[in-house]
C-alpha cells in the first residue's frame, strides 16, 4: 500500500470516530429527552470501545493511540478522562465541565483528521 493509500486509510477511520463522536454531541444537546440519552448512550460505548483493553480492532487502537498522545496535553488525564466520563454518562447527564471535556477530546480527533488529511495532500 502507498504512503497515501495509509494514510488515506487512517484518515477515513479517524474521520469515522470524529463524526459520531460530533453528530452524538450535538444531539446531547437536544431538548427531546429520548435523543439526548440516545446521544448519551452511543457517547458511552464509543468511549468504552476506546478504553477496552482487550480490543483487536485496528480503528480503535489506533484512535486510542492517537488520544492518548494528544489528550495529556488538552485535559491532563489521557485515556483516564475517556473512561471517567464513559463512567459517568452511564449513569447521568454530563455536567457543563463534562461537556467541555467531551468537546475536547472530540477536537483532538478533529485535529489529528486535519493532520492527517494536510499530510495526504502534501503540505
Amino acid at each position: 500500500m502507498s504512503d497515501t493509500g495509509l494514510q488515506g486509510s487512517i484518515y477515513e477511520q479517524l474521520r469515522s470516530y470524529a463524526d459520531n463522536l460530533d453528530r452524538a454531541l450535538i444531539e446531547l444537546r437536544n431538548s427531546h429527552t429520548h435523543i439526548a440519552e440516545q446521544a448519551r448512550q452511543q457517547i458511552v460505548a464509543l468511549l468504552r470501545e476506546l478504553t477496552n483493553r482487550d480490543t483487536n480492532d485496528p480503528a480503535a487502537l489506533l484512535v486510542t493511540a492517537i488520544l492518548k498522545q494528544g489528550l495529556p496535553s488538552v485535559a491532563g488525564q489521557g485515556l483516564a478522562l475517556c473512561d471517567t466520563l464513559a463512567t459517568t454518562l452511564a449513569n447521568r447527564a454530563p455536567s457543563p465541565s463534562e461537556l467541555n471535556q467531551l468537546e475536547q477530546l472530540a477536537l483532538t480527533l478533529d485535529k489529528e483528521c486535519s493532520s492527517t488529511l494536510a499530510r495526504i495532500k502534501g503540505r
